[in-house]
């Protein structure tokens, strides 16, 4: 059964459907245009000759093919190169972007129509037949093509760029955090799960090409448990890896038929932006501790990105995390899901490790505890309290330029944002 989840993820990974709407286009296009060239034929002959507009229709035609292929072939290469610098799973985000499939349309569009035109000249069994109005719109889509061009380079080579990358992906982040949080109509376990007295506690097992858990239908596991009464227990949530024989689901009673439970999950090879509530926020932590590699040893794009997880932090925070139960009828669905120390592990642990030589990083982490701790409430404290004494634990003693505090200095920079008030402590 295809839901509005699986026509989601399939949109937010479909390459060629926008292209293959300009080479429909195109070609329509051309019909509706020598149609217009018939009409008025009287009224232009002689305006062009048959020779010269062959010559430009093929030039027009020609030359675009050569031009489609050399410009992505650059801009494959601008990706390939932009994303050794952030994380090899950026490369399916560059290339899903819209302006870059739209103007691969307009190319594409442009060469079926103009080789549809070139055909069509001498046409019919009249020599003399020059599609004056093709010839037009030919050269009106070859300058479509060019400023297309300029766009493209324009939006590939800001979308490159280190802040801009880290901006999308936290906006990504930020927009898809309520998806970390209960569904709507569930709340906390309030009790164990227990199967009916002399119940078989039947298991689930994944039936399939191995892959990532991009979707989850709630609703449809809810309705199983309520028309069988009884207890549905999901061992596995989005972005979890799965393979042939994965423990998917537990059943407490006489559940429903296996198939119908396997057919709630969507598989893909790649985990999704869309509807994968960590996945932006992996990424992000992917482009820290990468910059904090060896090989490349850039603290500056780590607090750039730990900028970003700080905003994905607090729009998280609020929402209500964890293990989820929901009642339905006389069954119940119970759904596993991260807490808030789970995200707050994942965004900070990887990056508190890699970069606790890092004077930037271990003044931007405190920064971004110190805040956090003053804001949020305090159920939410003790995660971050232990990330903090990790930290402190971690940085090695100074001596020489400036001492252990010095590098636990809150700086929302870095280096070079603290100000202190006259007795030293920092002012944030």
């Amino acid at each position: 059964m295809i839901t509005l989840q699986h026509v989601r993820v399939w949109w937010s990974g479909a390459f060629w459907v926008i292209p293959l709407v300009g080479v429909v286009v195109g070609w329509a296009g051309e019909d509706t245009v020598t149609r217009l060239d018939d009409l008025l034929r009287s009224r232009f002959t002689g305006t062009l000759s048959a020779s010269a507009a062959q010559t430009l229709l093929a030039a027009v035609g020609g030359g675009m093919v050569t031009f489609t292929g050399f410009v992505f072939s650059v801009v494959l290469l601008m990706v390939q190169f932009g994303s050794g610098t952030y994380s090899p799973r950026t490369v399916s985000w560059f290339l899903r972007a819209r302006t870059v499939q739209w103007v691969l349309a307009i190319f594409l569009g442009t060469i079926v129509f103009s080789f549809r035109a070139l055909i069509s000249v001498g046409s019919g069994g009249q020599e003399d037949f020059v599609p004056l109005f093709g010839v037009l719109v030919a050269l009106a889509l070859l300058v479509a093509s060019l400023v297309g061009f300029l766009a493209l380079i324009q939006v590939v080579g800001r979308s490159l760029r280190v802040d801009s990358v880290l901006s999308s992906m936290g906006r990504i982040a930020r927009r898809g955090a309520h998806l970390a949080g209960r569904p709507a109509g569930s709340s906390a376990p309030t009790s164990a799960i227990a199967p009916a007295p002399d119940a078989e506690v039947e298991v689930v097992r994944f039936v399939g090409r191995p892959g990532q858990v991009v979707s989850i239908s709630v609703g449809d596991l809810a309705r199983l448990a309520g028309r069988h009464r009884t207890d549905i227990e999901l061992l596995v949530r989005v972005g979890d890896g799965i393979s042939e024989g994965t423990r998917i689901a537990r059943l407490h009673g006489c559940g429903p038929d296996h198939r119908a439970v396997r057919r709630t999950l969507l598989v893909r090879r790649e985990r999704s932006l869309t509807t994968d509530p960590l996945d932006a926020l992996r990424l992000l932590v992917d482009v820290a501790i990468r910059a904090l590699s060896p090989a490349v040893n850039d603290p500056t794009t780590a607090v750039r990105a730990l900028d970003e997880i700080d905003g994905v932090l607090r729009a998280v925070a609020p929402l209500s995390l964890g293990r989820a139960e929901i009642q339905a009828g006389a069954g119940r669905l119970f759904l596993p899901a991260a807490t808030w120390s789970d995200i707050v592990e994942l965004a900070l642990i990887e990056i508190a490790e890699a970069g606790h030589d890092a004077p930037q990083v271990t003044r931007r982490i405190s920064a971004l505890l110190d805040d956090l701790l003053e804001d949020l409430p305090d159920g939410r404290h003790e995660p971050l309290l232990r990330h903090q004494r990790h930290i402190a634990a971690r940085v090695p003693d100074r001596s020489g330029i400036g001492d252990q505090s010095t590098w636990l200095t809150p700086d929302r920079q870095g280096l070079g944002g603290a100000v202190q008030d006259p007795d030293g402590r920092p002012i944030r």
